[in-house]
């Protein structure tokens, strides 16, 4: 995109947000973590996706662009025909009794994790593949490094991994794709 192309659209949307009654000049500041050492849930948003973000807030310093929920950050940033929580939302398996591996976001911890879907109800804090889940929720630039540790600790967890000291049944196995990762 040409710079003047871009600068016309940037300014666009702040024209178009502040009609819509938007502060836009916190939502427009980059994330900032802070200076501390501690690691309190907050939220962002992100101007590049237009969502709203989580992130682990240090404890002191940053910005403005902070909330302390998903929908104080869309309250604040978004108009409400574009609101809907999503990655605040508990994880929920669903009443039916499938079992498919899904991903659903973490505010506590800033990441992905691993959830047996049961195939109906639930919620929509559930996502095909962990960095779908992280790109949508997180601002946690370290997507593929947490997706590859939680997937291979979903895999323990619910014994879906395979485990080369224990014979081969004679039986046909089913094979499960574990998604995590799309290329």
């Amino acid at each position: 995109m040409r710079p003047q192309a871009f600068i016309g659209a940037f300014v666009f949307t702040l024209v178009l947000r502040q009609a819509a009654g938007i502060k836009w000049s916190r939502c427009f500041r980059p994330k900032a973590v802070g200076n501390c050492q501690n690691k309190v849930p907050a939220w962002y948003y992100d101007f590049w996706s237009f969502r709203c973000k989580g992130f682990l807030y240090s404890g002191c310093g940053g910005n403005s662009n902070r909330f302390p929920t998903e929908e104080e950050c869309q309250k604040s940033c978004l108009r409400k025909s574009k609101r809907k929580e999503v990655c605040s939302l508990k994880p929920k398996t669903g009443k039916c009794k499938a079992a498919i591996p899904l991903w659903y976001y973490d505010p506590e911890l800033d990441e992905c994790r691993g959830l047996i879907y049961g195939g109906c109800k639930g919620n929509a804090n559930r996502f095909e593949t962990c960095l779908k889940c992280m790109k949508r929720c997180s601002g946690n630039n370290n997507a593929r490094k947490i997706c590859k540790k939680q997937t291979k600790k979903f895999l323990e967890e619910n014994n879906l991994g395979s485990n080369r000291h224990h014979k081969k049944p004679s039986w046909p196995q089913l094979s499960i794709r574990i998604p995590f990762i799309e290329k």
